[in-house]
């Protein structure tokens, strides 16, 4: 008896030593899509400046200048199709990370009230991808079953993508990259059939999400001067009216309901969070070009803002909101796409937050 039990200890170790050794070799040839979740291996203590939110808290903020010039701790805690509840969640677990009286930015979109990723594929891959950054007990939807299978041990519902463990190991992009927007594959699909409409080429629409803008030879686009066609070519802005519908198409279409409550009520959750740990939190809007802007009803943003305003007043916070800001609508050389910002976009937009909100430009002064 006792070499059995033996016997099948030993095998049981064996095959999670064999079980381990297949991860690591399946996640250096395969693009698990968990690469841009690694930032949050480094959380740093003592935050002073942050923000949480969707791709426009992690494609519109840029702390660097911050963080490097002048030795702020800052952190990004935004991801793509992030919603209130995981804000909520990523910050109730650094609670304990962030200094007295710093400051938190919440981006509201459009679709935060309700969900911005509604197919089933989307929606798992966004569930799972927290199971690398959240403690079970932080985590909202936390199963032991789907942790062992797709993040433990991913290797058990790897598929058909088992045969990748016979290609050579694959090079992940880099962090900065991975800052860039991601587009999924139905807004692909969208976005070549609004290109069509707007008579630009399907490849070229979907090709250049994150293309280098040209130079505006006048340094700033000035809209009584000139028009965005004379700044950046009728193609460029064809680009982008094809960009902007498929982002409203995405954000708005086939959803039943724009305003849920327990949407509403995540959002509270969190200014009620930020305020028990002594962290200021700033609603913020963040900026939009007129070709995403262009598609969206007057009544929906009459509701929009009575919510915003109505929770701001309540909960005695600020709301900062740049989605029509005319230094950014037409401004394309600060844009990536539609309703997020490129690089440059985000070091201006964070830029003038400094000036601009009346927390931060305080706090900076004062620490």
């Amino acid at each position: 008896m006792k070499k059995f039990i033996v016997k099948s200890v030993l095998a049981v170790c064996i095959t999670f030593c064999f079980l381990f050794y297949l991860d690591m070799m399946y996640e250096q040839k395969v693009s698990t899509g968990m690469a841009e979740v690694n930032v949050f291996n480094f959380v740093p203590h003592q935050i002073q400046l942050a923000n949480v939110g969707s791709s426009h808290g992690q494609c519109d903020f840029n702390w660097d200048a911050l963080a490097n010039e002048r030795g702020y701790q800052t952190f990004n805690f935004a991801l793509t199709s992030q919603s209130f509840l995981y804000d909520y969640s990523l910050i109730n677990m650094h609670k304990d990370d962030f200094a007295d009286g710093s400051i938190l930015f919440i981006p509201v979109s459009y679709f935060s009230f309700n969900e911005e990723a509604t197919s089933p594929a989307d929606q798992e891959a966004i569930s799972v991808r927290y199971y690398r950054i959240l403690s079970p007990e932080y985590n909202p939807d936390y199963s032991l079953y789907k942790d062992l299978v797709t993040v433990r041990f991913p290797i058990l519902s790897a598929g058909d993508e088992i045969f990748e463990l016979l290609k050579p190991p694959i090079v992940f992009p880099s962090l900065s990259e991975n800052r860039k927007n991601i587009t999924y594959a139905a807004e692909a699909g969208m976005a070549e059939e609004a290109a069509e409409a707007a008579g630009v080429g399907a490849a070229d629409a979907a090709g250049s999400e994150n293309a280098a803008m040209p130079a505006d030879p006048a340094g700033e686009a000035d809209a009584g001067a000139a028009s965005p066609e004379e700044i950046y070519g009728a193609e460029m802005v064809q680009e982008f009216e094809a960009k902007g519908l498929a982002r409203y198409q995405r954000h708005f279409e086939n959803k039943e309901e724009y305003f849920e409550e327990d949407k509403k009520q995540l959002l509270i959750d969190l200014i009620t969070l930020c305020k028990e740990n002594n962290i200021v939190p700033v609603l913020i809007t963040t900026p939009f070009t007129v070709y995403y802007n262009q598609y969206v009803p007057a009544d929906f943003l009459y509701e929009f803002y009575t919510v915003i305003n109505e929770i701001a007043l309540e909960y005695g916070v600020s709301y900062y909101d740049y989605s029509h800001d005319e230094r950014f609508q037409t401004n394309l050389k600060y844009f990536g796409d539609a309703d997020h910002l490129n690089p440059d976009g985000a070091v201006y937009f964070t830029s003038l937050l400094t000036e601009e909100v009346a927390e931060l430009k305080a706090y900076l002064e004062v620490h």
